[in-house]
């Protein structure tokens, strides 16, 4: 079939946000008829949640990594059982290719058809990115809006970049093939796409929002494995005075420059936390936004299964609870960083855990409280 040359998918647009992946599912549900803040598409993914991975005394589960431990905010990525899309009423294909050529092909293919996608690519090859040096991650998630094939270049929106950003169309096969790191961090040429369910069904927002607080609730109180939710926490926060001991000796950076382990962690671990496409505070600013959007919405207020006064009083008094906890986080990656940054190879001598210990600890506290009130929320 021959394809056009040429195709910008109409009444697209990319509007700047914090996280990758909801930012990209806010302009695809923006599209497909449902206007809606990044924070509600966040909220409504319900993938906000806590994992704590000490690789110390184990196999790395990053292969070829001196990385000890991974931290992380979210339990959950873009998957077809996307509970958002199932709540909007929305289906989400994947697809993945063994071939870059191939998932070019299919690309065009949907846009033709004016159906924009979200790919997953390694931002290692992104133009923007690539100055930064040598840094590679194939989880990144951004929107295709079109291409033009006589110039070469595709069109993208990317998170925190206003509009779409043209890149090259082999560049971007590239991101998309990448090999980089362990296979699950592989991006493996994966697209999706949205398509409106036929009927039009789905349960009323409030409802939904309910469902999905839910989920959160269960991933953090009721985690069957002890690396994730409350559990992992409490890992978290044990783990802080052995740092002493796990984090001597040298590691290569990203650049493969050896520099002190610790120095390393406490880099990575401020990119976990504050940076890289959280939202700060490890995603807890982005719930806490949802949190309190759902007070004023008029959906939640005024619409089918609308909340009761009880149920907003539960939110109300969650609000000052997860913002403390993210003031916690910010608290515990800023202290981290400024070690880092004054001390360079000998952060692990100039910081003092017991301190860094006691701020976890308040974490742990707050998210304890926070998700045994929100449990109180009947769907």
């Amino acid at each position: 079939m021959n394809l056009a040359k040429k195709y910008l998918v109409n009444d697209f647009i990319h509007r700047v946000g914090h996280h990758c992946e909801s930012s990209s599912m806010r302009d695809l549900f923006e599209f497909h008829g449902f206007p809606m803040s990044e924070p509600m598409a966040f909220g409504l993914d319900a993938t906000i949640g806590f994992g704590f991975f000490d690789t110390t005394n184990s196999v790395s589960f990053i292969p070829e990594s001196e990385i000890p431990f991974f931290l992380g905010g979210k339990q959950g990525t873009i998957e077809p059982n996307s509970l958002a899309c199932r709540l909007l009423g929305i289906t989400l294909r994947k697809q993945s290719f063994t071939s870059a050529d191939k998932a070019w092909e299919e690309s065009k293919r949907m846009l033709i058809q004016n159906q924009p996608l979200i790919l997953k690519v390694d931002l290692g090859y992104l133009p923007y990115f690539e100055e930064e040096g040598d840094i590679h991650f194939g989880g990144h998630a951004i929107t295709l809006a079109g291409y033009d094939e006589e110039t070469g270049i595709a069109y993208i929106g990317d998170t925190d970049h206003e509009g779409f950003q043209e890149i090259s169309i082999e560049k971007l096969k590239e991101a998309r093939s990448s090999e980089y790191g362990p296979k699950f961090m592989h991006p493996s040429n994966a697209q999706f796409s949205m398509i409106r369910r036929l009927d039009g069904k789905h349960p009323p927002l409030a409802a939904g929002v309910k469902v999905a607080i839910q989920k959160v609730v269960n991933n953090m109180l009721r985690s069957s494995v002890n690396t994730n939710g409350i559990q992992g926490l409490k890992q978290f926060v044990t783990s802080i005075p052995l740092w002493k001991e796990k984090l001597l000796g040298e590691a290569k950076d990203p650049q493969g420059k050896s520099i002190s382990r610790a120095r390393l962690m406490f880099e990575l671990l401020y990119g976990y936390i504050e940076t890289w496409g959280t939202g700060g505070a490890s995603f807890r600013n982005l719930y806490s936004q949802f949190l309190e959007e759902l007070l004023s919405h008029p959906e939640v207020r005024e619409g089918p299964k609308a909340w009761t006064t009880e149920d907003f009083k539960i939110i109300e008094n969650s609000l000052p609870i997860i913002n403390e906890s993210a003031k916690y986080w910010t608290l515990i990656a800023d202290t981290l960083k400024e070690a880092a940054d004054v001390h360079k190879n000998d952060c692990l001598e100039n910081i003092d855990l017991s301190k860094l210990q006691e701020l976890a600890l308040q974490i742990l506290n707050k998210e304890e409280m926070l998700f045994t009130n929100l449990l109180k929320l009947k769907v």
